[in-house]
């Protein structure tokens, strides 16, 4: 139903026009192209906690060219009279481009003059404007941001939010439930959440040892054309401390160096003693202006750009490896100098200890190597000496990419942990013990945690920078690290290097919708922790019904879902019956969902009509998906169950599709999204009649990419489906062989001097029955198979209890591909290219002709970021003298789930101009997703090509997101002969 429209007066009805206007989730995208849906939301409707905000997004769309002149709010008022004042009601416009621009920099000067936020199909920055100007034909959205104070009594508040228009006005209802549970105030926090902000400097600039050194960066000075230290920077970095904290951050990063610099002394000077004439006045303005917001947690700057100064005698060789020294004069006397004066001038200020504040002492920032976590071990554990002589009270932390500070002589002088995300999940029973013996235990975020890991990135759904929290809270972690609040320096980089955008005009900054959305994650992670202090199983069963506990890169893609936990959380928090536990909407891959079954897009009982083709996809279900590029292609499924779900992958080659069950009205849906969502559940049919068979037909409205995924269906009360999957087929002495009972088709390399291979498969259900090649075999019972050279095939068909159910599992051996010249065909070759090839000397070092050389040792490497910038479709292109046979396709590479190729059409040609598809989506499945140099070997097949002269392999996908780049060491192809099915013994 659409939004009820009320006309505000006579002028508002004169020049009233046609436009649209709606609400939707604040966490669901709204593009410029978005228009009036189907099921349009009619009202703001918030459930709230005290202390917290929540938003929605009100979209207004027209078919002329209007002005937002204004957005009006009414107080919220509740049945009782109790009122929320319209001041704690905000709005802001979003934007799909920010026209600020990289100031001149020594970090990359190459980047300046790029726009933060080029023009974009997506909204990121929130305008600090009132107005703004709507082109016709296009949709704008307004993020409205309700706060509730702390004081605020329990109840429905309910008002109305005014869009005022050049044509028209029109009101949005909008109602606030706020329920009897507070947020911490930020400097209360369970969770710290720490920013590296730009503020005086950055990093190592403008650091200066005897008179030595380089300009300091400083925001002020040139993305607000203030003076640095000036009146009006300091009124500056109030407004930058008032929105850093009004967004839960608890500690900033603080340059005490520059701040010393600036009223007179060098941090050299501290080599030979505490100076005399120490002034500090800078330095407590800076913290003042902090501190006065609740923000008393700050971490110093790291001690590596000075212990780089220190000399060449004091710095790590290969003696540390064995035992640290004992002392380093130069570098103790600094150390002790300098931290007992900033220690001695906090404890005046009365900035230590429980009320006071909390001090962290960064060393070296990500240690990778050996003399890096030696120097590092030194430096802390001098830290921890300083501590105990002095009273102080430094915490040590440092970001630790791979977890070289677990090492033994290194651990026991870390206070705070701060492991990236993917190095926590792999060492997290290490870091819990740590964590468990009384250190804290953070984690953080970069650019390197890529899509699909929880991250901040305007390149993935804007939902998963809320979920990070959920996911952190659910593990015990206690605080969160992310590198930039606003390097923009860096310039675009998939918003790893800045959340907020500068705003000039205004003094500020301009927020943005990935840092509204961490706010919210912030505040779901203390609701969640108040939760999980009254009822610990409901706290995790809701984090863990929107993050797999097994793999937090699985998550709901609904926001919609996501706003109905939030919800439950409030009230079950508050003590109210919050209702039955909400199912999820849009289960992530392998949740269980009670009572229903899934069916793959390769099922057999699902019925295609038109062009479909199956695609390869890493994060799809079952690891790829069935696709369709042409109107009016079909697919059909009939079933017997109360509702069935739609799962498909989104993104921006995707179209708008019609969706009907049982010839019903269909539903339009468009597809389309300018980020890519794997697995999502797009529609949903409940309610269907019992006994009867029920058909969902899913059509391809306008030519462009339609990728099924699966289906799920939702059985009646008491309804039985039958499992006839198996539960493992065991196929001993066999690389790079890794069974899933979901997965029906395998290929398996065979060693040449392998005669034979054994077989058990073993059923799930033990009342089920199979056949192998036909010939019925126990359940449980190892064959003995014959493997010619070439390749063969054992075809498992599977039949459960219920006599109905049934699978086909395939699987080929291959045997005879051998690399070795005139057997692997590509050793021939008299061309070799690829589109992705790298420059200059790389091009001689990782070119295509690695991939043929016959040496697994040399690898074909992508340019790193070339598909960033070049996406899919890639190709390498490989041509011969003399005409070529081959059925058979090889890949070699390590860490095949990291960087193989994972998608390719095959296509041949007789003059290299005009070419011919002869396979489309073959497939290359890898298994192993660790960088341990284990080479790996997948083989595809081949339709039976001969006369081949021109050969291009067109990749369509690959894994190349962890290293921005996908390897090939070995590309082989053969001519096997074909034997089919094979006997049995």
């Amino acid at each position: 139903m659409g939004l009820l429209l009320l006309p505000l007066g006579p002028l508002a009805q004169a020049k009233s026009a046609r436009f649209d206007v709606w609400v939707e989730n604040a966490l669901r995208t709204i593009y410029r192209t978005s228009t009036l849906p189907q099921n349009a939301g009619d009202a703001i409707r918030v459930v709230s906690a005290r202390n917290e905000y929540e938003s929605a997004q009100i979209a207004l769309r027209s078919i002329e060219p209007l002005t937002i002149s204004r957005v009006r709010f009414s107080n919220l008022v509740s049945a009782s009279g109790k009122v929320i004042d319209n001041k704690h009601l905000r709005h802001r416009f979003e934007e799909y481009e920010d026209n600020a621009t990289v100031q001149p920099n020594a970090f990359f000067p190459d980047r300046v003059g790029r726009q933060l936020y080029p023009q974009s199909a997506l909204p990121d920055p929130l305008s600090n404007d009132r107005t703004v100007k709507v082109d016709a034909n296009s949709t704008q959205p307004i993020f409205v941001t309700s706060y509730v104070p702390t004081s605020t009594t329990p109840g429905a508040y309910e008002g109305t939010v005014t869009v005022e228009t050049t044509r028209g006005n029109r009101v949005v209802p909008i109602r606030v439930s706020v329920f009897d549970v507070t947020v911490p105030a930020t400097s209360d926090a369970t969770i710290d959440q720490y920013h590296w902000t730009m503020t005086n400097g950055f990093t190592w600039d403008g650091l200066r040892w005897n008179g030595e050194g380089s300009q300091a960066y400083d925001v002020g000075q040139h993305y607000y054309g203030v003076k640095t230290y000036s009146d009006k920077w300091f009124t500056l970095m109030d407004n930058f401390a008032q929105t850093l904290a009004d967004y839960r951050t608890t500690m900033v990063w603080i340059r005490t160096d520059l701040l010393l610099q600036a009223t007179g002394t060098e941090l050299s000077e501290f080599t030979e003693g505490v100076p005399d004439d120490l002034d500090w006045s800078l330095f407590d303005r800076y913290v003042e202006t902090f501190r006065r917001h609740g923000i008393t947690a700050f971490a110093n700057q790291h001690l590596i750009h000075t212990l780089n100064k220190m000399p060449d005698s004091e710095k790590p060789d290969a003696s540390w490896n064995t035992e640290l020294p004992d002392e380093l004069p130069v570098t103790d006397a600094y150390l002790e100098n300098y931290l007992t004066a900033l220690n001695q001038h906090l404890q005046e200020k009365g900035w230590t200890g429980p009320d006071g504040g909390t001090w962290y002492q960064h060393i070296l920032d990500e240690p990778i190597t050996d003399a890096q976590k030696n120097w590092w071990t030194y430096v802390a554990r001098k830290i921890k000496q300083i501590n105990a002589q002095t009273g102080a009270e430094f915490r040590t932390m440092d970001a630790d990419p791979n977890g070289i500070l677990l090492g033994e002589q290194t651990k026991d002088h870390v206070d705070t942990w701060v492991p990236l995300t993917p190095a926590f999940e792999a060492k997290k029973e290490e870091y819990k013990a740590q964590q468990a013996a009384g250190q804290d235990l953070w984690v953080y975020t970069c650019e390197v945690n890529t899509p699909p890991w929880l991250n901040r990135f305007w390149s993935q759904p804007t939902l998963t920078g809320r979920l990070l929290f959920w996911n952190l809270q659910r593990q015990g972690v206690q605080g969160h690290l992310h590198w930039a609040w606003n390097a923009w320096y860096v310039g675009p980089w998939n918003g790893d290097s800045y959340i907020v955008y500068p705003d000039k005009e205004h003094l500020t900054v301009k927020s943005s919708l990935r840092y509204e959305a961490h706010r919210d994650g912030l505040e779901d992670y203390e609701l969640l922790h108040q939760l999980q202090q009254k009822d610990p199983e409901l706290a995790r069963r809701i984090a863990d019904s929107a993050v797999s506990p097994e793999d937090p890169r699985k998550y709901t893609l609904d926001p919609a879902y996501i706003k109905t936990l939030h919800d439950y959380v409030v009230q079950a928090a508050a003590g109210v019956d919050a209702g039955d536990f909400p199912d999820p909407t849009s289960p992530y891959p392998d949740q269980e969902v009670p009572s229903t079954y899934l069916v793959d897009d390769t099922d057999t009982s699902l019925t295609y009509d038109g062009d479909w083709f199956s695609r390869k996809r890493q994060y799809a279900y079952l690891g790829a998906v069935t696709m369709s590029e042409t109107a009016d292609d079909a697919l059909a499924y009939t079933f017997d169950g109360s509702g069935i779900d739609l799962i498909v992958e989104k993104g921006t080659t995707s179209g708008k599709v019609s969706i009907s069950v049982d010839g019903g009205e269909p539903e339009i849906i468009d597809l389309y999204e300018a980020v890519r969502y794997d697995y999502a559940t797009v529609f949903r049919a409940r309610d269907l009649a019992a006994g009867v068979p029920h058909t969902i037909r899913v059509v391809n409205l306008d030519g462009k990419e339609l990728r099924l995924d699966g289906l799920r269906v939702h059985l009646h009360p008491g309804q039985q489906h039958g499992d006839a999957s198996l539960e493992s087929l065991d196929i001993p002495g066999v690389r790079d062989y890794v069974f899933d009972g979901r997965l029906t088709t395998y290929r398996l390399l065979i060693p040449e001097e392998r005669d034979s291979v054994t077989v058990t498969p073993s059923l799930t259900d033990p009342e089920g029955s199979l056949t192998i090649n036909g010939t019925q075999v126990t359940d449980g019972t190892t064959v003995t198979v014959d493997v010619p050279v070439g390749k063969s095939t054992l075809r498992i068909r599977t039949t459960a209890g219920d006599g109905t159910t049934s699978m086909l599992y395939t699987v080929e051996f291959v045997k005879g591909a051998v690399n070795t010249p005139g057997t692997n065909v590509s050793r021939s070759y008299s061309t070799i290219t690829a589109s992705a090839t790298r420059s200059g000397e790389g091009g001689v070092v990782y070119g295509p002709q690695k991939m043929v050389d016959g040496d697994s040792g040399t690898m074909f490497a992508a340019e790193q970021g070339y598909t960033d910038a070049h996406p899919f479709p890639h190709e390498i292109v490989t041509t011969w003298d003399q005409p070529q046979s081959m059925n058979t396709l090889v890949m070699q590479t390590p860490s095949g789930v990291l960087q193989g190729i994972t998608d390719v059409d095959v296509q041949t040609s007789t003059d290299g101009s005009t070419w011919t598809t002869v396979a489309r989506g073959v497939q290359l499945r890898w298994a192993r997703d660790e960088d341990d140099g284990v080479m790996e070997s997948v083989a595809a097949d081949l339709p039976e090509l001969d006369n081949v002269t021109h050969l291009r392999i067109k990749i369509n996908d690959a894994n190349y997101t962890t290293w921005s780049m996908y390897a090939v060491y070995e590309l082989e192809l053969y001519d096997l002969p074909d034997h089919g099915e094979i006997a049995i013994g």
